[in-house]
């Protein structure tokens, strides 16, 4: 018992290639409230919302740079982020529980399961001086919160936001045109199995908006989409970041749209590549993007951070995500807390 309580001070290896991406700005009314989370390399501290606690109790662990990663204690850290951190002996798993979102990493594998759908790290996680270190940009991101390094400080915050509304009245006449006041708006989906096409189709519904179907120039086949398959196509794609997947078809024309309702399947913890297919070949600056997606269990925020990293000019809001039968009040309810 010992042992396993010993290894649930576990650390995380933060992946150093940090990319910006702008979140949406807040709208009027609403407020921000941010959990912070800071550490420093060589500094036993730790900064958890203004407050200094110890990483790693009683030990004196410091975050390190270590060929190019920086080591992180998790303990503490995934305490502060709400999370759970358990230990699987016979098979060398880590196993990171936060409500919904289960996080299994194994020891000397690329594999990690998030709610028991597979993805490929780029990195494995190991065990230093009896202390497990696993990736802490993927971590974090499952968890719903962002990883920024600060080259000059040597310091890596580790931040949670969300937006709580403001008891303010609001003009209800208002919100219920706020629909109408987006502007013209279209329904752009890639759907490979149908099961976001009708999630698809009811938004189109819903919003009256025009719609328009990514069809791959070369379709996937159930084989292309195998998982389980290291070198099936998707999974190709999926661990390449410079993957374009080619769109049939012709362009069509987005100058007309103010708002892109933007779906797809989650592949792999985020948006299939051949979504970035059409934000590299659309100019997409100034539009509004909703993003939607089907998922079964992997939650929709890495994919939105995704976009957002690769729309910067655009105003990209929180995503839904849902399936084919999702209610048209749960549609509604999204759009109107946009």
């Amino acid at each position: 018992m010992k042992k396993i309580i010993s290894l649930f001070t576990t650390l995380l290896v933060l992946i150093m290639t940090i990319t910006g991406c702008s979140a949406a700005p807040a709208e009027d009314n609403s407020k921000t409230e941010s959990q912070k989370i800071i550490m420093q390399i060589d500094n036993p501290m730790m900064m958890i919302d203004g407050m200094e606690k110890e990483i790693d109790e009683g030990r004196g662990t410091t975050p390190i740079i270590n060929d190019d990663r920086m080591l992180l204690p998790i303990r503490a850290a995934a305490e502060a982020m709400g999370a759970n951190v358990g230990w699987e002996e016979e098979t060398q798993t880590t196993v990171l529980a936060k409500g919904n979102t289960i996080i299994r990493l194994t020891i000397a594998s690329n594999i990690v399961y998030l709610n028991e759908e597979k993805q490929t790290l780029d990195t494995q996680p190991i065990i230093l001086n009896g202390r497990t270190m696993l990736p802490i940009r993927f971590i974090a991101e499952s968890f719903e919160y962002d990883v920024e390094w600060n080259e000059a400080g040597q310091t890596i915050t580790i931040t949670k936001v969300k937006r709580v509304q403001n008891n303010t009245p609001t003009n209800k006449a208002a919100d219920s045109n706020k629909e109408d006041n987006m502007g013209k708006s279209i329904v752009v989906y890639f759907s490979r199995t149908g099961t976001t096409k009708p999630f698809a189709e009811n938004i189109a519904k819903i919003t009256n908006s025009d719609i328009y179907e990514i069809k791959a120039a070369v379709p996937y086949t159930d084989a292309d989409i195998n998982y389980n398959n290291n070198n099936s196509r998707a999974n190709r794609e999926q661990n390449d970041s410079n993957a374009r997947p080619e769109i049939a078809g012709d362009m069509i024309d987005l100058s007309q749209y103010d708002t892109i309702y933007l779906g797809y399947p989650i592949w792999w913890g985020t948006i299939p590549r051949i979504i970035n297919t059409f934000i590299d070949t659309y100019d997409l600056s100034g539009k509004t993007i909703m993003p939607f997606c089907s998922s079964h269990s992997t939650g929709i925020s890495a994919s939105v951070n995704a976009i957002r990293q690769h729309c910067p000019n655009s105003d990209v809001k929180d995503g839904l995500r849902g399936a084919g039968e999702t209610s048209e009040n749960e549609i509604k309810n999204w759009i109107e807390k946009q």
